[in-house]
């Protein structure tokens, strides 16, 4: 699909008083941004310079700014692209966009210079989908794989595993074409261990999947414990912001209140559950089984006491409902007198943490323990896969990749097993965006943003 028009949009407002920069893509790019910024040399003139100049609309100057071209093919998008750098008046930035528009651009929808870019052929779609993975990162974690996906390591991978199916292809060619000549049985041993190694390394692409999807999500941290525990004061302090409403009276939190936050470079999603006691309310019991649904969900359950008090019925409750691994005790209130008999806990206290979530003694503590029991980190060559996507494409691969091999243990003949790796072949090609269909494509990017 090659583009004839000339897309424009804001890309990276910084709001009133910041930077906005207006891009601009396409055949026309350049006449059209001489039209908008008025500079001693003109746009285009000076390739990769940056020039000084007036920002215009309708002829007529409205800001000063900075602006400069990239010539194709040698821009982010493979077009000549223009990018004018003004004050971040969104009044500027769209009368700037307007005549842009008035002189014959088009508005870039989402993910559109992106997606020019893999239609152009400076990006695969590896590349490309990994754009929005860098923009939506959360963590330095999800940072540092959407770089080694955006890099292209990822691509480079699946750029292995298709030569070794296309190997296997010329291996199939090999024993068809001279079959009389007694070579045909190398063939195909050669054959089954090239379609060996690449089943054994998507595998190990595909079981990254799940990982690094919760990693990019943020790996959930649970909070249990009987009412006025401190659930909620310790929720707030581990956020560093006043979500959730904290009181003396039992029973507060009757609903899962969920926020956003960082330990140890990863992406957290914290969970303060409601009061696990005997209970006879209906909110309050829904309150409880909403608990044990997120305890199942937990990467890391945070089991809260307070030990200025004695040990009760409730606690026992609590304790109960706890998974069997990945429990972290946490103490709370120890600014108060002790009177908690840790001993009923009957659970291994020896990795507990003692906090005070109203003074926030303790609180690095208890982060830097529950970031250790993080799942640990799963990749294949410092990246993993991120979409539902990848993983179907590679397990189709997979699944082509052993039953060509079955085909071969059963001495089936050469042409059924053609048939497979080009099955395999075909699957790992639509990882990179050969032969995607448009809706596909415009589905991958509708999750951009518009400018990118």
């Amino acid at each position: 699909m090659i583009q004839t028009d000339t897309a424009v949009a804001i890309s990276t407002p910084r709001g009133e008083g910041g930077i906005g920069v207006v891009r601009l893509s396409g055949p026309e790019a350049v006449a059209i941004g001489r039209q908008l910024f008025c500079s001693q040399h003109p746009l285009g003139q000076r390739v990769r310079r940056v020039e000084y100049g007036q920002v215009l609309a309708m002829g007529q100057p409205i800001d000063k700014g900075v602006a400069w071209v990239f010539a194709a093919p040698h821009s982010y998008t493979g077009e000549d692209t223009v990018e004018i750098s003004c004050h971040g008046s969104m009044v500027v930035l769209e009368s700037v966009v307007a005549e842009a528009l008035r002189l014959g651009a088009v508005s870039a929808g989402p993910g559109e210079f992106t997606r020019r870019a893999f239609v152009n052929g400076r990006l695969d779609l590896l590349e490309a989908e990994a754009v929005i993975d860098l923009i939506q990162a959360q963590s330095k974690g999800s940072l540092d794989n959407a770089y080694g996906l955006a890099g292209g390591r990822l691509s480079q991978m699946v750029r292995a595993l298709k030569a070794r199916v296309v190997k296997g292809l010329a291996l199939i060619e090999v024993g068809l074409d001279f079959s009389d000549q007694d070579i045909d049985e190398i063939s195909r041993q050669q054959l089954r261990a090239e379609l060996g190694e690449m089943v054994a390394e998507a595998r190990n692409l595909a079981d990254t999947f799940e990982g690094t999807r919760r990693r990019q999500d943020g790996y959930l941290v649970a909070m249990i414990g009987r009412p006025n525990v401190g659930k909620s004061t310790l929720f707030n302090a581990l956020l560093g912001e006043d979500r959730a409403i904290v009181t003396p009276i039992p029973g507060t939190t009757r609903d899962r209140i969920e926020g956003l936050t960082t330990w140890s470079g990863e992406a957290i999603r914290l969970v303060d559950t409601a009061g696990i006691r005997q209970a006879d309310d209906p909110i309050e019991i829904a309150g409880i089984e909403r608990t044990t649904q997120a305890l199942s969900e937990a990467d890391i359950v945070l089991a809260i006491f307070d030990s200025s008090v004695a040990w009760c019925d409730d606690d026992r409750v609590a304790v109960d409902r706890l998974p069997s691994e990945n429990v972290l005790v946490v103490f709370n209130k120890v600014d108060l007198p002790h009177k908690l008999d840790r001993s009923k806990l009957r659970l291994d206290a020896s990795s507990s943490v003692d906090i005070s979530a109203l003074t926030g003694l303790g609180i690095d503590e208890l982060k830097r323990a529950a970031a250790q029991r993080l799942p640990p980190r799963h990749d294949v060559g410092g990246v993993g896969i991120t979409r539902q996507r990848h993983y179907d494409c590679l397990w189709c691969a997979i699944r082509s990749g052993e039953s060509a091999a079955g085909l071969i243990d059963a001495g089936e003949p050469d042409e059924c097993v053609a048939v497979e790796l080009q099955a395999g072949l075909k699957a790992l090609g639509e990882m990179l965006g050969e032969g995607v269909e448009e809706d596909v494509l415009d589905s991958i990017f509708s999750d951009f943003c518009i400018g990118k």
